[in-house]
């Protein structure tokens, strides 16, 4: 490309000035060029870790690829959380991948049998160091108490500690499924859950509190607020003047 990009340039101007320009040209379309070839080929791992557990917590799992707690109640089973990940080909740096599956089942437990949160650790696997990475995963998990005719409320969640920001993923009582777990390449960074599995079983919620869809203010009590606001700055200021 550079001795056809030359050869033109050439026959147009004919001069130094112009064979310095098809230089100038290819400095800029070089670095381009390679900043799109920035892919990597890997496998992806991942396991639980560091289990944060109360006196009575019944739990198996620690350091494998899935985690299982709580001593079932009646006719139910334990809860648990497995990781399944997904290799990667091509990957470009900077574009969101999914770099597993977070199944998770919910079943009905005694209290206090439970954990309340642990670690996935997801490795990354290449020949190319820059797709060799690390990404430790602080995830809460909430044993919520059943709520009579209000599945929703009743379901179980997990959000990620650091990221409350993402919101959560719950699971109806007595069901299970999974979530995608969104991540990409600068160093290997979280971007957040994906697509559901079965919406029918489980569902992500912008909450990490116990009501999975907290009521937004109407738009005529947030002017209202806003206008109490605005009195009390005016207040302060005619205080100030006074």
């Amino acid at each position: 490309m550079a001795q056809t990009l030359t050869k033109v340039i050439k026959s147009v101007g004919g001069g130094k000035h112009c064979l310095l320009l098809a230089g100038a040209t290819l400095a800029i379309l070089t670095p381009f060029q390679a900043a799109q070839a920035i892919v990597g080929t890997g496998t992806v791992t991942g396991y639980f870790d560091n289990a944060i557990t109360l006196p009575d917590s019944v739990y198996t799992g620690n350091g494998t690829d899935t985690i299982e707690w709580g001593t079932p109640f009646g006719d139910s089973f334990t809860n648990q959380l497995s990781f399944t990940p997904s290799d990667f080909t091509d990957q470009p740096k900077g574009q969101d991948f999914v770099a597993g599956r977070l199944y998770y089942r919910n079943g009905t437990i005694f209290l206090g049998t439970q954990i309340d949160g642990v670690d996935l650790i997801v490795n990354t696997t290449s020949s190319d160091p820059d797709f060799t990475q690390t990404l430790p995963l602080k995830i809460t998990i909430v044993n919520t108490p059943n709520v009579a005719n209000d599945p929703d409320r009743s379901a179980d969640f997990i959000y990620f500690t650091d990221f409350p920001d993402r919101g959560s993923f719950r699971v109806l009582e007595g069901e299970e499924t999974y979530v995608e777990v969104i991540t990409q390449f600068n160093s290997l960074d979280l971007v957040g859950f994906g697509a559901v599995g079965d919406p029918s079983k489980g569902f992500l919620s912008p909450s990490t509190g116990p009501d999975p869809f907290p009521t937004v203010p109407e738009p005529s009590s947030i002017l209202g607020l806003l206008a109490l606001g605005l009195l009390g700055m005016g207040s302060v200021s005619n205080k100030q003047r006074k």
